[in-house]
């Protein structure tokens, strides 16, 4: 989480609201994936405040870095590798299209069918993406 206060030194106002929304659900992911609480638990604490208020807004989600993403070094051969190119604000929708998606499915009566895990670390992929992208 070191990255995480790093990159919210160098930040202000809406960027530093949002990269702290991103912490706290990257905190969630991984209280899923190190610790093994059930995706149930955690899925409804994901937050998308400060996204929807921003997006509503018109903010501009590439300002969080306004490059590309870049093919880091070993991202080629995992299924992060066709955000090579893509926006920032690209990855930033992606991901919390992704947060409003698995909530909805963990509310469906057939969530207890749906693999609920593998989409909480593929959420929690993307916002380390996200982070390494903007530190870089």
């Amino acid at each position: 989480m070191n990255w995480f206060a790093d990159l919210r030194k160098k930040t202000k106002g809406d960027v530093r609201a949002l990269i702290e929304e991103l912490k706290e659900n990257s905190r969630l992911c991984f209280r899923v994936i190190e610790d093994g609480v059930p995706p149930g638990e955690v899925i409804p604490n994901f937050s998308t405040v400060v996204f929807d208020r921003l997006n509503e807004s018109g903010f501009d989600f590439d300002a969080v870095k306004r490059k590309d993403i870049p093919a880091f070094e070993g991202m080629e051969k995992t299924d992060l590798a066709s955000w090579r190119g893509k926006s920032t604000g690209n990855l930033i929708a992606n991901i919390y299209d992704k947060i409003k998606d698995i909530r909805s499915l963990q509310m469906a009566p057939s969530s207890s069918t749906r693999r609920l895990g593998p989409r909480v670390i593929n959420i929690h992929k993307r916002i380390l993406l996200l982070l390494r992208h903007a530190k870089s």
